[in-house]
């Protein structure tokens, strides 16, 4: 069934102008979490997100565009951690038809890794039911009251794009509370405060976490504690050919330690930043398969019922801070997993941080093909469409850095 199907059931009266999602190919797993995050979104309401220690009398609520969940995902979600743990009253909105746009992109060669990350992550904080929450159908400034629906007496082209439909989401959530778009698309920005909707725009290429802050809370932001800048991985060429400019440093930034040796050294190389998503997103993939295998058993893991001291490391240990190991400990104890050379739990451990475990760039591209053919097998045996579908998406990023000139080391 495709989104289409999936609207056609919801809205058997669909009309000429209603919103149409016309799908690419099939890809079951990114399909899936893409229609949860839309049910997920039809049940949550303002009213239902959990705010702590509020910075203000009212909620703030920031819409995102596409575009950013595609380029700048590790931004947002460095901003949505850090509003969580201070109890700042923001709410981060995912329009409806931002949704939809990202399966449009699943076959889309460059895209469908970073709309592939966006998805699962999104799925994991609409779930979790506190900062961040989906468009529903209701939520809408259309007299039909939902934003699929084409209003009877809508005039010829107002309802010409999908950019309206990020509009009319940004207008509904206006009237309620102090709302802001944020979006690269400078026509977009522009359209939204022709309607009085506050914009965010990345106008550099070191956008943050406090930046957002800073566009949010003015001043104030100041007083609590937002990332600066750090490399990540992004499609842009710009991204892949190592430049070695650095962050922009401003007199007023906000709670950060003067002391240089304190600031961790992040990596600035483009196969240490794919390793890294590479290993936090399969990682949750894997745990997502052992919660699949494991069944209610999960919920023993790290609860001390094992006294031998010849139990598996993974039984002592909480099963919400395993990583990669673990899982593939654990599933190693059911099938054989595939024999690579290097292993692919030891590819999948953060550098330095285990026995074996370096950095992306200390990695040969047959190592990176061995691990990543390792995975596939993994998804294969048991069956697991997301780490299978996923795979090929990490591999042509793969081929594309090892393709593009780069320093031979980095930080």
């Amino acid at each position: 069934m495709s989104f289409s199907d999936l609207l056609s059931l919801q809205q058997p009266g669909l009309r000429s102008g209603d919103f149409k999602h016309t799908p690419s190919l099939p890809s079951t797993h990114l399909f899936e979490t893409l229609k949860s995050i839309d049910e997920f979104s039809s049940s949550l309401t303002l009213r239902d997100v959990e705010m702590q220690a509020p910075l203000s009398e009212e909620l703030t609520v920031v819409v995102l565009d596409t575009n950013i969940l595609l380029d700048y995902l590790d931004v947002i979600q460095a901003f949505v951690a850090e509003i969580e743990e201070q109890g700042l009253p923001v709410l981060i909105i995912i329009p409806g038809v931002v949704i939809y746009e990202l399966d449009g992109q699943k076959n889309r060669e460059r895209l469908s890794w970073f709309a592939r990350r966006a998805s699962s992550w999104l799925l994991k904080k609409v779930k979790e039911r506190r900062s961040v929450k989906g468009q529903a159908l209701n939520e809408t400034c259309k007299a039909s009251g939902n934003w699929k629906k084409r209003d009877i007496d809508a005039e010829f082209g107002s309802e010409r794009s999908n950019d309206s439909l990020i509009i009319d989401c940004c207008k509904y959530f206006l009237r309620q509370r102090r709302t802001f778009l944020c979006s690269k698309d400078k026509l977009l920005t522009v359209e939204a405060e022709s309607e009085s909707v506050l914009t965010i725009s990345p106008g550099r290429d070191t956008f943050a976490s406090c930046d957002i802050a800073r566009a949010l809370f003015g001043s104030e932001a100041s007083r609590f504690s937002f990332s600066r800048y750090r490399y990540a991985y992004r499609n842009s060429l710009e991204n892949l050919i190592q430049s070695t400019a650095k962050p922009e440093q401003d007199d007023d930034q906000m709670d950060v330690d003067d002391d240089a040796s304190s600031v961790p050294q992040y990596p600035s190389h483009s196969l240490d930043l794919l390793h890294e998503q590479v290993i936090d997103y399969f990682t949750g993939l894997l745990l997502e398969l052992v919660a699949r295998v494991a069944g209610p058993d999960v919920r023993s893991f790290g609860c001390g019922n094992s006294a031998s001291k010849h139990a598996p490391s993974y039984s002592s240990k909480n099963f919400a801070t395993w990583g990669a190991a673990d899982c593939l400990d654990y599933l190693g104890m059911k099938k054989r997993l595939p024999r690579t050379n290097p292993r692919v739990e030891t590819f999948m451990t953060r550098p330095y941080r285990g026995v074996g475990a370096r950095r992306g760039q200390d990695w040969s591209r047959r190592d990176w093909e061995m691990a990543l053919k390792g995975l596939r097998e993994i998804g294969d045996e048991w069956q697991e469409g997301s780490i299978r579908e996923s795979v090929p998406a990490a591999e042509l990023h793969m081929s594309r850095v090892f393709a593009m000139p780069m320093r031979p080391t980095g930080l």
